[in-house]
């Protein structure tokens, strides 16, 4: 598996869902929709092509004086294919808020006590 095909199986799954997508240095970023989020992840974790069964990390990022002004980052990692992916979802001040993803990974708990 290739990180191209998990990104056609994205696309074709969820068309509206990404908003951009970043290559640097042999990482890629998918921008994404907060509404698409929770869906997005449970088809990374349970979809054959990606089987993304680890949340290796979540972190926010303040762009201040930037708008959106601020980004959450997941990094999920593929044991099975040995694939690294991160997910970054942009907000507003007005409203820093997105929906959880512990019923997808249970670590992610932690994470995103310590990102609020």
């Amino acid at each position: 598996m290739s990180i191209q095909a998990v990104v056609e199986a994205i696309r074709a799954r969820f068309a509206g869902a990404l908003q951009e997508i970043i290559e640097f240095r042999g990482e890629t970023t998918l921008v994404v929709r907060r509404e698409d989020l929770v869906e997005l992840c449970r088809f990374l974790r349970d979809d054959p092509v990606c089987r993304f069964n680890f949340l290796s990390d979540l972190c926010a990022v303040d762009y201040w004086p930037e708008r959106p002004r601020f980004a959450v980052n997941y990094h999920l990692y593929s044991l099975p294919h040995n694939l690294r992916l991160r997910l970054k979802v942009f907000l507003e001040e007005e409203d820093p808020v997105v929906p959880s993803v512990t019923g997808i990974w249970p670590t992610a708990n932690w994470h995103e006590r310590e990102v609020y």
